[in-house]
């Protein structure tokens, strides 16, 4: 398990989702849409752009590391050692998240046993990009 990086990665998908989560209720008592508690399509729809607002514009940024990583001091390369480029970053959001959405969350369970199956933690995400996600190094 060592170099995988499983509980960080874990932690900071976990943080990610939840400020993900408290943005789009706090965006959904601003629309004042009346439905109380009631399954409410302004959330979903402002908890998934804002999920992707994470995977896509802050790793433009953030040289491809996303909210997750930079709170628990990881960082993302590319398989040959490289920075990622933009349709790496891509490919992490839409086929590593998409699927995700698509499931409603059981696809984190495919990403979790490929990760405890591939002998560098990578996961899904990482697997359809040509990534790995690895400690940072302090600078």
């Amino acid at each position: 398990m060592e170099g995988r990086n499983l509980f960080q990665r874990f932690i900071g998908v976990g943080l990610e989702l939840n400020i993900a989560g408290a943005l789009a209720v706090f965006y959904t008592s601003l629309q004042d849409t009346g439905r109380g508690f009631e399954p409410n399509p302004v959330f979903w729809k402002a908890f998934l752009i804002i999920q992707m607002t994470f995977l896509i514009v802050i790793p433009l940024v953030a040289k491809g590391r996303t909210l997750a990583m930079l709170l628990t001091n990881l960082t993302v390369t590319s398989n040959n050692g490289k920075k990622l480029n933009f349709i790496q970053i891509l490919l992490r959001a839409i086929l590593g998240f998409g699927p995700v959405i698509w499931t409603g969350g059981l696809w984190y369970m495919v990403s979790l046993i490929t990760s405890l199956m591939d002998p560098t933690g990578r996961g899904w995400g990482e697997l359809v990009s040509y990534t790995t996600i690895k400690q940072r190094n302090p600078d």
